[in-house]
């Protein structure tokens, strides 16, 4: 009797331990920073980050999750920039797949599907954007791909597709969680062939490291002029040989609002308005992305603007 009571109690012990492994596979884990609160498959591997980076899960089918909170300018549109962004249009390895409108945590939210074809090989990249507490929240996901950038291959439960839908569908965001209003260097500009490295801001044309980007014209990657204001004689003269600048040359842009790469290809240099400066200019809307780089003329004078041309070659995610 012993015996038998042996054997059904190993028999016992074997079901359990092999249910309880699988479980420990699918089982639902919690993350909660105070401020985002979420579920997620207790198969990620999750990591804390630095800003704008709250967290990160990757697993081991090459899977990478990552959660992101985005301080931005006040003059900043979500939605309108997520429209008149030009990302997954421009280039042949990163296209736009789908667009939808989706809720999170009860707040209208905009999901994005690209295709990838990048150094790290074909991926599949979904994008999730939300606004709440004056701060803009976004989840992104990217996973293996099918190689093709015209498929259109949904994201599916092999790429973890169900795993994340429940992960945003328990998205929560504290209420009146106090949060900056000013963000003093939202993205980054560098133009390689004059050696210039800055800080973009949308708080004054006189911060420190900066680059100015005039409130009243576009954001990065958006159909209309995008103007980038610096000095070019005091205030570390960011701008002091943008009129070297040749046809051809790039302008590149690291942009953390839309965590997107923007290369844009000078097209003109020169062209001076006297009489005008670059917060007084009227920018206008373009069927292409444009940039226009701003700066004084004469050098050490405001008689003029002195303003180099530049249109959008190129889009990717940033890495």
């Amino acid at each position: 009797m012993n015996r038998y009571l042996l054997v059904i109690l190993a028999l016992v012990i074997f079901i359990l331990f092999a249910t309880g492994s699988s479980g420990n596979e699918s089982q639902t884990k919690h993350f909660d920073n105070g401020e985002i609160s979420f579920d997620y498959p207790g198969a990620w591997n999750g990591t804390n980050g630095t800003a704008p980076n709250v967290v990160t899960f990757t697993d081991t089918n090459g899977m990478n999750v990552t959660v992101l909170k985005l301080s931005k300018p006040s003059t900043y549109n979500l939605a309108k920039s997520l429209s008149l962004n030009a990302a997954g249009t421009i280039n042949q390895n990163f296209q736009l797949v789908s667009s939808k409108n989706v809720t999170v945590n009860g707040i209208m939210a905009y999901e994005l599907e690209y295709n990838v074809n990048g150094k790290n090989g074909p991926q599949q990249r979904k994008e999730v954007w939300f606004e709440k507490n004056n701060v803009i929240y976004c989840v992104i996901y990217t996973a293996p791909g099918q190689g093709k950038v015209d498929s259109g291959v949904e994201i599916d439960e092999s790429f973890g597709g169900k795993s994340l839908e429940s992960m945003i569908t328990s998205f929560n965001i504290k209420d009146g969680v106090a949060n900056p209003t000013k963000s003093t260097g939202w993205a980054e500009i560098s133009i390689p062939d004059i050696n210039a490295n800055w800080k973009i801001s949308s708080y004054s044309i006189n911060t420190p490291g900066a680059v100015y980007h005039i409130p009243t014209s576009y954001f990065p990657g958006e159909k209309g002029e995008m103007s980038l204001m610096g000095h070019r004689t005091t205030h570390h003269a960011p701008f002091l040989y943008i009129y070297t600048l040749k046809p051809g040359n790039l302008v590149i842009i690291k942009d953390n609002l839309t965590q997107k790469k923007y290369t844009y290809q000078v097209e003109s240099n020169g062209d001076v308005r006297w009489g005008a400066k670059g917060i007084n200019i009227k920018y206008q809307p373009s069927d292409e992305p444009k940039l226009l780089l701003v700066t004084c003329h004469p050098p050490g004078f405001s008689r003029a603007a002195w303003i180099v041309h530049c249109k959008l070659v190129s889009v990717e995610p940033l890495s």
